[in-house]
């Protein structure tokens, strides 16, 4: 295989210099004022002459290989070796630099996404809250309950609704008003439950909690089994729709 390529080689060569004297040689005669019959001593003067600068260079190449020393050549071939390899590895690494920025740049959004969702979620909680609250105040300012007794309502209602659980200890005692029944209250109590999905046993212990003297003698089954009225009038009527009355 190798000695075809060779002689190929020197065809290719030999091909060319042939070509190469001849146009040379058409041309020299041209400029000179030559006879045509002699383009041929020409040509072949010219083949000459590339011949011996053919194997001129050869000779001059070996002379300068065997000139360098060993050492430098096996640096050079190192050198080679590490560029071509740096070549080889550097769009990898490019792209998985890239990759990990993008993944970076994916990570920061999505966490700015999250925070701002979850500021939003909380500013929400807190105007319903904030409404729920004026509903409150608004609705037993209706009564002649003292101002403590409203804030300590507020308290409650405002436990019951961030902790779906009930405020037992309370500090202030709200005294009974034959103004207010225990339908009343116990619609107030559905109304606040209704606004965050919390459960009747729940919403039960609550409203007995809250107004203990309006349900001392009442069982805990009793006031859930009837904890919403909608039949007849009353001072506090169900109202499923009291956050669009407070939020605008």
């Amino acid at each position: 295989m190798k000695q075809k390529q060779d002689i190929l080689h020197s065809m290719i060569i030999e091909v060319t210099m042939v070509l190469l004297a001849s146009m040379v040689a058409f041309q020299v005669c041209n400029m000179l004022g030559i006879r045509m019959s002699l383009i041929p001593l020409v040509m072949v003067i010219g083949y000459v002459i590339q011949k011996l600068l053919y194997h001129l260079c050869i000779i001059s190449a070996r002379y300068i290989v065997d000139a360098i020393p060993p050492s430098f050549l096996i640096s050079v071939k190192k050198c080679v070796s590490k560029k071509a390899q740096s070549l080889a590895y550097s769009p990898t690494s490019n792209c998985e630099e890239v990759q990990k920025k993008r993944m970076e740049l994916f990570h920061y959004e999505y966490q700015r996404e999250q925070q701002q969702y979850q500021w939003q979620k909380e500013r929400e909680e807190d105007e319903k809250l904030n409404a729920i609250l004026r509903y409150t105040r608004d609705t037993f300012k209706r009564f002649d309950l003292e101002e403590t007794e409203i804030y300590q309502i507020c308290e409650s209602v405002r436990y019951f609704a961030t902790n779906r659980q009930v405020l037992s200890a309370t500090e202030i005692h709200i005294k009974k008003r034959t103004s207010l029944t225990q339908i009343s209250l116990k619609n107030f109590a559905w109304n606040i439950a209704f606004q965050y999905n919390i459960g009747r046993d729940m919403t039960t212990s609550f409203v007995m909690a809250t107004f203990a003297e309006w349900f001392a003698n009442s069982t805990f089954d009793t006031v859930r089994k009837n904890l919403r009225t909608t039949t007849g009038r009353h001072k506090i009527e169900i109202d499923e729709n009291i956050l669009s009355k407070y939020i605008v």
